[in-house]
């Protein structure tokens, strides 16, 4: 089987991006599936680039590509629209998890736990949402772009006490983003922590795991920024404990359904004063991850198994749904612990 990865590389991570799907690379290896990494640059590639290497499968690790009018186009449509089987989530489903509060408003109107909050609009000629931001009485709170993932745009100054701070940060982050979510800021309760719960599979084959969050270093105010995660400030544990492990994954398990996310996925969750809350879902989490990757371990998944475990259940969704006559590897039913292979792959 051949499975073409395509990214979108940033300028100054070219080279520790080519590193990190090599890797990705050789871990497909040993499941039997050939790997061939392009970076891409803009959406007229696509094509050529399919044309030319033919692949069975395509792992794209971004959402969008520019196009000639340097407007953004989603891979993942192209990629549906060309009928080219694909790992990963609908463009639509992406399109929701990739902002916080319209995820976060679907949640509410399905009762799943999610901090209060209210978003800012900036376009053209107007600000809206101003109405929310006068009537803000339960400080502290948290400010966030709306559509932005791995922590970027948060630091120390996100979280805010008072109007005033609370409006000199939105200033701030409406000088860069068109939309700012105001979140219920609850890293203050005596017992907060933080976990992530990733996710393979797809509808009653799923591996739903859990890791708990921890700073290395003790801030005094909780918050994980971008910066604690490239320079490894983060640590995640796998959750062990039986009732806690239950209850995330009840949380998880319908946080994922509500959003429509498929193949693999990881949603960040808190709790505070005894409650869970489900925060944001990464449709697209970043593989090789070091989280995702201690989340496997949890179910006893090591670092390339996990990488075949997430292409084992986009080749079966692919299967069944009629997209291409793909055939599993027989190297990666022999590469996965047959519990996990024969729970991604059992009805068939």
């Amino acid at each position: 089987m051949k499975a073409l990865l395509l990214h979108c590389p940033e300028i100054d991570c070219i080279k520790k991006d080519e590193e990190r799907f090599y890797g990705m690379i050789s871990a497909l290896n040993r499941g039997g599936v050939i790997g061939i990494y392009y970076s891409l640059h803009a959406k007229p590639q696509i094509p050529g680039i399919l044309l030319l290497e033919r692949p069975d499968i395509v792992f794209s690790a971004d959402y969008y590509a520019l196009d000639e009018s340097n407007e953004r186009q989603s891979i993942h449509k192209i990629l549906y629209e060309l009928q080219v089987p694909y790992i990963g989530s609908t463009p639509e489903a992406l399109e929701l998890v990739l902002s916080k509060s319209d995820l976060k408003e679907k949640w509410q109107s399905h009762k799943v736990a999610t901090p209060q909050f209210f978003t800012i609009k900036k376009n053209d000629i107007q600000v809206s949402g101003l109405e929310s931001l006068l009537g803000a009485t339960e400080y502290p709170y948290i400010l966030k772009p709306d559509r932005e993932g791995n922590s970027r745009g948060l630091d120390e100054s996100s979280i805010v006490f008072d109007q005033i701070s609370l409006e000199s940060k939105l200033r701030e982050l409406l000088e860069t983003y068109e939309e700012v979510l105001i979140e219920k800021y609850l890293g203050n309760c005596s017992d907060f922590r933080e976990f992530t719960v990733a996710m393979i599979g797809n509808g009653q084959r799923k591996l739903l795991m859990p890791a708990e969050i921890t700073l290395k270093r003790k801030k005094s105010l909780r918050i994980i920024t971008t910066k604690d995660k490239e320079e490894h400030h983060t640590q995640a544990i796998p959750v062990d404990d039986k009732t806690l492990l239950e209850r995330l994954i009840e949380l998880a398990e319908r946080a994922f359904e509500i959003a429509g996310v498929r193949d693999y996925s990881r949603c960040d969750v808190i709790m505070a004063d005894g409650q869970l809350f489900a925060i944001e879902i990464n449709g697209q989490p970043m593989i090789p991850d070091k989280w995702f990757e201690v989340c496997a371990s949890g179910v006893g998944l090591d670092s390339s198994q996990y990488i075949n475990a997430i292409f084992l259940a986009g080749i079966v969704r692919n299967i069944e749904q009629g997209i291409s006559n793909l055939i599993i590897p027989s190297e990666m039913r022999q590469h996965l612990p047959s519990s996990i292979f024969n729970m991604l792959t059992k009805s068939r």
